[in-house]
């Protein structure tokens, strides 16, 4: 029985993003509830795709492994730009650089919040299922939540309340939080069905026609495949029927082929929406995932989005737990950074959807003949799978506290995960705090009297790692490197001059080591 003492951080919603959200609030040492209304974790697929810079978050978290045993990479993206053509974009094979994780992993949702709830549950951690949550008020040092469960209402006090609880979040309605919504005005299917096909079974379509777009992927279970169908002559009025005869004549009319659709073992029917939060905080309430921004599953970005906000939030609140004195500055830079983040996946998705829809026969020709020539270059294709993988997402300088040299990986970018001696680069980091990388600089005592100070404080990095030459000309030539807890660059700097950590610590969480 949950215990009705004060906890650290109250999850509400059982998704990736929530059950991500409370596994790294464990990991970051955390007293957790996670919380959800529903009787038991959902046995739909949802979504599939898992890319690759998630797969390095939940390798931090522990679960990647389990992941990947689970799922099954996409071997390549077939794009069909007219029925006689196929640009093959062979996954496995392109130039992914620096990640452990170098293709898509198909998965489907249930087992993606399995590995999540089995790695809470091994933490000591249990998702309270049947629990929903009712209101919640709030003052300067924590928030009282109403719960119910079994009828019967529960209140408890968290020092934080997570809204991880979907398009409709309660949390966030609770919280006085708006939403911008807007309706895209189209219609798509969802289809998880048996079937057979003339393509491999790790290999996924595109089809863009004058029927409407369709994608068909590949699922681990063997034959089974999803297919996601644009319905331009559906206005979202009348539910369509779904049956195999319906499944084969799509299949048929997009593809030109037979399918022999049978065992159909998930629909779903919707007209696309999207929107972003007018906010992701308001006092001590965080929002993330769907609660806080809303966008097209073209690509697959939408759990993505999720457990990367989570990721990102959970070392912040661990931070103010240890005693930082400018909470504001760090939940700032969350709501800063992932609505920033949040609003560019909005918007590009929102673009990819609605050139996938155009109608017009003329600008669809042209649109196909475009694509036929522009994907079948090998670093448009490069580009193309990292862009997805969201390896190249990164953050504006405005956006986020941070600082330092120009170059093609600065300060707000993903710290690249190369080869090194015994393994790779993320293996030398910190797992929980900031850590500082020297790129081809000598320790000196200035340094190591910071990185004693730092690990006193029990604020920022611990760790000095020396890193070789071969990060230099993508780090602009920068000779210190302040990595945060969720591998984002956090300053860079042409001299290896401890005073700049020191304004770092300073200007972003107040605090100023002794040594210096």
């Amino acid at each position: 029985m949950p215990s009705d003492a004060p906890i650290d951080v109250l999850v509400v919603g059982a998704g990736p993003t929530g059950l991500s959200a409370a596994v790294e609030a464990k990991r970051h040492g955390l007293s957790v509830r996670v919380i959800d209304r529903k009787a038991h974790r959902s046995r739909f697929s949802k979504a599939l795709v898992t890319h690759a810079r998630t797969m390095e978050a939940f390798e931090a978290m522990g679960v990647s492994d389990a992941m990947r045993q689970a799922g099954v990479p996409f071997a390549a993206l077939r794009v069909q730009p007219a029925p006689s053509h196929i640009v093959r974009m062979d996954l496995l094979g392109l130039d992914w650089g620096d990640t452990e994780y170098p293709y898509w992993l198909s998965i489907p949702q249930f087992d993606t919040e399995r590995c999540l709830e089995e790695h809470l549950l091994s933490q000591g951690v249990q998702v309270e299922w049947n629990t929903s949550f009712e209101s919640l008020d709030q003052d300067d040092s924590g928030v009282e939540v109403t719960l119910r469960n079994g009828g019967l209402p529960q209140t408890i006090r968290a020092s934080w309340v997570v809204g991880c609880d979907g398009g409709r979040s309660p949390v966030r309605q609770c919280a006085g939080i708006g939403f911008r919504r807007k309706e895209l005005g189209e219609v798509f299917v969802i289809i998880d069905v048996l079937g057979d096909t003339e393509f491999p079974q790790d290999e996924g379509t595109a089809r863009p026609s004058r029927q409407g777009v369709l994608f068909l992927v590949p699922m681990p279970e063997d034959s089974r495949w999803r297919i996601i169908a644009h319905m331009p002559s559906h206005q979202g009025k009348e539910p369509i029927s779904i049956d195999a005869a319906f499944v084969d004549h799509l299949i048929a009319e997009r593809l030109g082929f037979g399918f022999h659709a049978r065992d159909i073992s998930w629909t779903s029917q919707f007209s696309l929406h999207q929107g972003i939060a007018e906010s992701y905080r308001r006092g001590r309430v965080c929002i993330a995932g769907d609660a806080a921004h809303l966008h097209s599953p073209v690509g697959g970005q939408g759990l993505n989005m999720g457990v990367l906000d989570s990721f990102g939030l959970m070392w912040r609140l661990a931070l103010i737990k240890r005693g930082v004195p400018s909470t504001a500055s760090l939940m700032d830079s969350y709501e800063a950074e992932r609505k920033q983040l949040g609003a560019t996946m909005v918007e590009r998705t929102t673009m990819a959807t609605r050139v996938l829809t155009l109608r017009n026969p003329v600008v669809t020709t042209l649109r196909n003949l475009v694509a036929r020539f522009i994907l079948s270059l090998g670093n448009v294709q490069n580009k193309f799978g990292r862009a997805m993988g969201m390896l190249e997402l990164s953050l504006n300088r405005g956006a986020v506290l941070v600082a330092g040299t120009k170059g093609p990986i600065r300060a707000g970018c993903r710290l690249p995960n190369p080869k090194t001696v015994g393994g790779r680069l993320y293996d030398n980091l910190h797992p929980t705090r900031h850590t500082l990388l020297l790129v081809d600089a000598p320790r000196t005592p200035a340094l190591e009297a910071l990185g004693v100070a730092l690990l006193e404080t029990h604020r920022l990095s611990n760790t000095l790692i020396s890193c070789s030459k071969t990060l230099t000309r993508q780090l602009g030539g920068a000779k210190l490197v302040l990595v945060r807890p969720d591998r984002v660059i956090a300053l860079t700097h042409p001299t290896a001059d401890p005073k700049v950590i020191v304004r770092y610590a300073s200007k972003v969480i107040g605090v100023v080591p002794s040594c210096l």
